[in-house]
């Protein structure tokens, strides 16, 4: 028993020294919990700093800690500080300071600082901080980081010698700072969503305003078209006069306070009037009454629907206008009335009697738009008062009137309908407009909008989780276009819906698959573990849009390029990576479509070098650096030098002499060789203006090789005869040439062109025929009067002479339509004597000469003329 409890003495340090961490890490279990907790439930900024104290209290024994924020102007401004001491010091503190202290340094490191009051005094004499504030001991300061960027510092101190900050005092503040960060960010997401919704609130309750004060006008408008509509029955009901007066009665009192009311009708010989109807609350019905200057008299002489009101006299005038005077006559029948408002009554422009109403007490009672309500009451009774004396012909009033009854009614409960379901509708629109503005109308999937929020936020998951990754797949669909342009935009929108099917199928229910626009489509693979798997999707998809599609008896084929790129670091945004993607499907699509292609950097440098060509050819355009080479063109009958082949050539300052093969298709896709081309026409006019000072040239003929786009684009064409009229009198001493693409296309548009070109006195010549259509229909239909044989054809010759047969039949075809024929790349002897043989009447090429450029300075130009030669210069671009 003794042993046993000298055993546990021994042993009851050890358990109390286990009890005391066992305390300190669940205390420190409590304090991370409480903390979690408190960054979730917070609300608002203040109650969170103020349940941080307990917290920090908790888990590193401290009770002082400061929190700086970076405001908008990036300058460090003290949001919290547990320390009234330290408060007041800071709030001393200049900008430069701010930065020169213990926080500046931490947000300069963008790192935890650990620093004692000795290293605190060598970084000051090392002049890296000010020395402000109290004496510590130890003080240790983390980053706030949203995003991996710097918005701020905590920093923690302690003024206990025995108390020193350790590397898990720094952990637990870094864990600290991560929920500072969260808390500061849930708070300004819910004043930017409290914003949001009152300004939402106030949008909504403006229109409901709007649409409350449309119900109470739509009320009053419904009201004031039964009322119309009751009257406008009244006279197709058989029915007695009298109790029709009465009806009527009631009917006006429900829009207009008619409570005295008559109808005064003239006599059959025209001298008195009588009432067959009157209510009035003072005078009792009349009998008759003799015809004098009263208001009916009035009403009757003028014809028209008046309103007496406060003196004035308002009328209304036939085309609905409403004129006022001044009212002063002397009119027994007003002497007690404040207001009266009357009608004539009138059958085939006859007036036979007078409406009214009035009243005794307000002389606002009626308004000058009611005018028009009582000359539509007169109407209709002068109606009833005929069909008493015309019985048969108020039948068939009645069944027109019942027929207009029947039509307003429905347009009534239409416009009741649609009032209903506007009111519905707007309730709906908030959700409806936010889905639309987030979905693709035709096929329902995500669109760009959708997309690229989930790969913005794919992005950022990515820089707080490396591990993570995702691809972005560009879909771009083969033939879609002739689809469309073939069998109508209603079979594009059928193949665009089938597409979006056959691709949901193809992809997970994780995977975001979006339209863009036509008929382009992306995918985001997400959480991916493999490249394996990037390509077994691709596959899927190619192999499922080229299975056939049928449409009303069409069976139609597609294929699909795709265009991958995978997650990056260095990615920023959502466009990036679309942009990569987007450049290795045009890669797909360049390496024969219906593949897939992954991003590699050299096709970014491509798009780069594609660029800087376009941007270096703009730049040789405005400094001029093109210059003229010219290859002789002989008369193969006499040999003779007849002319010139003028080839384009780009003097690159530092890539040295470029052909256009190096550069035209640039100029073609930007447009910018109509700009080539009209420098080449400036500079062929110039020389033909030159030759005119020499006797031997004068009548020499130069031809420019054109870009079709001058035929099918009127505006071109414009400025082209314009051109030529501006800077040469003799337009007949040009040969335009152009080739078949610029026919291939607006066939009529083009034949169109070269007439209005000929009716300017050009000449007109077809390039590189031999090849691609070269259909017979050029030979006689247009109006060419040169044909050049493309060099690709005439090397045939070397090896083959069937084509001799074809040459001869086109130079028997050109004395019968009026073209002349020109061999170009004539290589050899042999060649010249074979288009010798077959009548060709030109030729050009390396074995008559090789391109020179032209030093044209009236002895040098002799040089390169033979004497006595019509000279012909052909000029390609």
């Amino acid at each position: 028993m003794a042993k046993k409890n000298t055993h546990a003495i021994r042993q009851l340090p050890k358990l109390k020294s286990l009890l005391k961490k066992y305390r300190q890490l669940k205390s420190m279990q409590s304090g991370l919990l409480q903390l979690s907790e408190l960054s979730n439930s917070t609300t608002d900024l203040d109650g969170f700093y103020h349940g941080l104290e307990a917290v920090i209290k908790t888990l590193l024994a401290t009770d002082s800690f400061n929190i700086a924020l970076l405001n908008p102007a990036n300058e460090l401004q003290l949001t919290y500080c547990h320390n009234p001491v330290e408060k007041l010091l800071y709030q001393d503190l200049n900008l430069a300071k701010e930065r020169k202290n213990l926080t500046g340094l931490v947000l300069q490191r963008q790192a935890p600082v650990h620093c004692s009051a000795k290293e605190r005094i060598a970084l000051a004499k090392a002049d890296k901080i000010f020395l402000s504030g109290s004496v510590w001991i130890d003080w240790l300061g983390v980053p706030l980081k949203r995003n991996g960027q710097v918005i701020g510092v905590i920093s923690l101190q302690s003024y206990d010698k025995k108390r020193y900050f350790s590397e898990q005092n720094c952990q637990i503040l870094e864990f600290i700072a991560e929920h500072l960060v969260t808390a500061i960010d849930r708070v300004q997401s819910r004043e930017l969503l409290e914003s949001s919704i009152q300004q939402r609130t106030v949008k909504l309750t403006q229109t409901n305003q709007q649409l409350q004060r449309e119900i109470v006008e739509r009320q009053l408008a419904v009201k004031t078209h039964q009322v119309l509509l009751n009257i406008s029955e009244l006279t197709t009901k058989s029915q007695a006069i009298s109790e029709f007066y009465q009806v009527l009665h009631q009917e006006i009192n429900k829009l207009l306070p008619a409570k005295n009311f008559y109808i005064a009708l003239l006599s059959e010989n025209k001298s008195q009037l009588e009432f067959p109807y009157y209510c009035n609350e003072k005078f009792a019905q009349p009998a008759t009454k003799k015809l004098n200057d009263g208001l009916s008299e009035m009403v009757i002489r003028k014809g028209k629907p008046i309103l007496l009101s406060d003196n004035i006299i308002y009328t209304l005038a036939a085309e609905g206008e409403v004129t006022q005077d001044d009212f002063s006559s002397l009119c027994p029948d007003f002497a007690l009335t404040q207001a009266w408002l009357a009608a004539p009554l009138s059958n085939q422009g006859e007036i036979f009697g007078v409406i009214a109403i009035q009243h005794y007490q307000d002389k606002n009672a009626y308004h000058s738009k009611d005018l028009e309500l009582m000359r539509f009451v007169s109407h209709h009774i002068a109606i009833e008062i005929s069909r008493q004396k015309t019985q048969q012909q108020a039948i068939k009033n009645h069944e027109v009137l019942e027929e207009i009854v029947n039509k307003r009614t429905q347009e009534l409960q239409v416009s009741n309908l649609n009032l209903r379901m506007q009111i519905e509708e707007r309730r709906k629109a908030e959700a409806r407009l936010y889905y639309d503005a987030h979905h693709d109308a035709l096929t329902q999937l995500p669109n760009r909008t959708m997309f690229s929020e989930r790969l913005t936020y794919a992005i950022r998951h990515l820089k707080r989780h490396p591990n993570h990754k995702f691809a972005v797949l560009f879909i771009d669909l083969d033939r879609f276009k002739i689809i469309n342009d073939t069998l109508g935009h209603h079979a594009g929108d059928q193949f665009l819906i089938e597409i979006a099917r056959r691709l949901d199928h193809c992809v997970r229910d994780n995977d975001i698959l979006a339209r863009l626009g036509g008929d382009e489509f992306v995918v985001l693979l997400d959480s991916l573990r493999a490249t394996e798997y990037i390509k077994e999707i691709a596959s899927r998809i190619i192999t499922s849009i080229a299975q056939p599609f049928e449409f009303d008896g069409h069976t139609l084929y597609s294929n699909a390029s795709i265009g991958i790129a995978q997650s990056r670091a260095n990615y920023k945004d959502a466009s990036e990576i679309l942009r990569d993607a987007d450049a290795a499907m045009y890669e797909a699509k360049n390496l024969g479509r219906g593949r897939y292609v992954f991003f590699e950097d050299s096709m970014r440098e491509k798009i780069i070098a594609s660029m800087t060509l376009e941007q270096e050819l703009r730049r040789a355009i405005q400094s001029k650096q093109f210059e003229l080479h010219y290859q002789k063109i002989s008369d193969l009958t006499s040999t003779k030098t007849i002319g010139f082949e003028v080839f384009l050539r780009w003097q690159h300052p530092t890539k040295g002499l470029l052909t256009p093969s190096e550069f035209l298709f640039m100029a073609e896709e930007t447009g910018m060789i109509l700009d080539i081309e009209t420098w080449v026409i400036e500079q062929v006019c110039l020389q033909l203006k030159r030759w005119q000072q020499s006797k031997e040239y004068e009548h020499t003929y130069i031809g420019v090789n054109l870009s079709g786009r001058h035929l099918i684009q009127a505006d071109q064409l414009a400025k082209l005869i314009a051109l030529i009229s501006a800077n040469t009198a003799e337009p007949e001493r040009l040969i335009l040439e152009f080739n078949e693409s610029a026919f291939a296309r607006h066939t009529e548009l083009a034949l169109k062109g070269l007439h209005r070109l000929k009716e300017l006195g050009v000449k007109l010549a077809l390039d590189d025929y031999g090849v691609g259509l070269s259909s017979f229909n050029f030979l006689h239909n247009y109006p060419f009067e040169f044909i050049k044989l493309d060099r690709s054809f005439i090397r045939t010759l070397n090896h083959n002479d069937k084509n001799l047969s074809l040459i001869k039949a086109l130079h028997e075809l050109g004395t019968k339509f009026g073209y002349q024929l020109v061999a170009e790349g004539i290589e050899s002897e042999a060649m010249f004597k074979k288009l010798q043989t077959v009548g060709c009447q030109f030729g050009q090429g390396y074995y008559i000469s090789r391109p020179e450029k032209i030093v044209d300075n009236n002895a040098n130009t002799k040089s390169y003329l033979d004497t006595n030669s019509n000279a012909v210069a052909i000029i390609q671009a």
